[in-house]
């Protein structure tokens, strides 16, 4: 009674302790599945759906998919990405995205505070390097010749 009184006191709440004891935090997987379910009602393209969720279970479940969402430190993300932020920068970049939609609405349904903690990850990464290959330029006195074969 007497630590509650203190707490009253101070200007703080009381109650807000025991409260917060008793609320359950979902954990990564259940609130990515929220999320999907949430979401998949407005793509278009059931393909996006699936594959919208097949990635964090592929990538991210094996290693942030029981944490809590509001443990969840930009450290967990940077596990996640290492592997495939060089190799399959593509995937990386969207898996990226997707944890980050994630931990906004955690953030937004009131089970995280602070900042999100895919924000800073990409400083912990290396550099991904430019993989697209480009056709070279058709010279110059053959583009003529070009033309006319596309046509």
């Amino acid at each position: 009674m007497q630590a509650y009184r203190k707490v009253a006191r101070e200007g703080g709440d009381p109650l807000a302790t025991p409260r917060e004891a008793r609320r359950i935090v979902p954990t990564f997987r259940v609130a990515a599945e929220i999320v999907h379910a949430e979401h998949e009602i407005s793509w278009k393209n059931p393909k996006h759906a699936k594959q919208w969720i097949t990635t964090l279970t592929q990538y991210a479940y094996p290693v942030i998919g029981d944490h809590r969402v509001n443990a969840i430190a930009t450290s967990d993300v940077l596990r996640v990405l290492s592997p495939i932020w060089l190799t399959k920068p593509e995937t990386a970049i969207r898996v990226r995205q997707r944890i980050s939609t994630v931990m906004d609405w955690a953030k937004a349904a009131g089970y995280r505070s602070g900042h999100n903690p895919v924000e800073g990850v990409t400083r912990g990464l290396p550099k991904q390097t430019d993989t697209d290959q480009h056709h070279a330029a058709v010279p110059l006195h053959k583009v003529a010749g070009f033309v006319q074969a596309l046509r």
